[in-house]
C-alpha cells in the first residue's frame, strides 16, 4: 500500500506526463518557499505560464479532491506564484489550474480544470 506521500508523487508524475502529452513544457516542480509548495510550473503554448495544483486520491471517502482546494489554499498558491515569478524575473500574465488524479485499482483518471483558482 502506497503512503500518502508516495501517492502524491505518483499523481504528480501522471499529471506531468498528461501536460507534456498536451504539448506543455514543464519548467519547475515542487517549488517550495515560505511554507508554500507549487506542484507544477509549466508553459502552456496557448496561455503562457501556468501554475498547476495537483490533488491525488484513491477514493472520495475523505471528500472530493476538488473540495480540498479552498479559497485559502488558492490564496497561498497565488502568493507562491508571485514568489516564483519574482525569483524568475518574470512579470507576465499567469494562470492557476488544478488537476485531480483519481487512482483506483491501478487505473488512473485525470481531470484538468483550467483557470480554476
Amino acid at each position: 500500500m502506497a503512503t500518502k506521500h508516495r501517492l502524491g508523487q505518483v499523481g504528480e508524475e501522471l499529471a506531468t506526463a498528461f501536460l507534456e502529452d498536451q504539448g506543455w513544457q514543464i519548467i519547475d516542480r515542487n517549488y517550495r518557499r515560505k511554507g508554500i509548495e507549487l506542484d507544477i510550473v509549466a508553459r502552456d503554448p496557448e496561455r503562457g505560464i501556468v501554475f498547476v495544483e495537483v490533488k491525488t486520491r484513491k477514493s472520495n471517502s475523505a471528500g472530493s479532491a476538488w473540495e480540498s482546494i479552498t479559497a485559502s489554499k488558492a490564496e497561498r498558491l497565488r502568493r507562491g506564484a508571485a514568489n516564483w515569478l519574482v525569483e524568475a524575473g518574470s512579470y507576465q500574465s499567469v494562470y492557476l489550474d488544478a488537476i485531480v488524479v483519481e487512482v483506483n485499482g491501478g487505473l488512473a483518471q485525470i481531470e484538468h480544470r483550467r483557470s480554476l483558482l
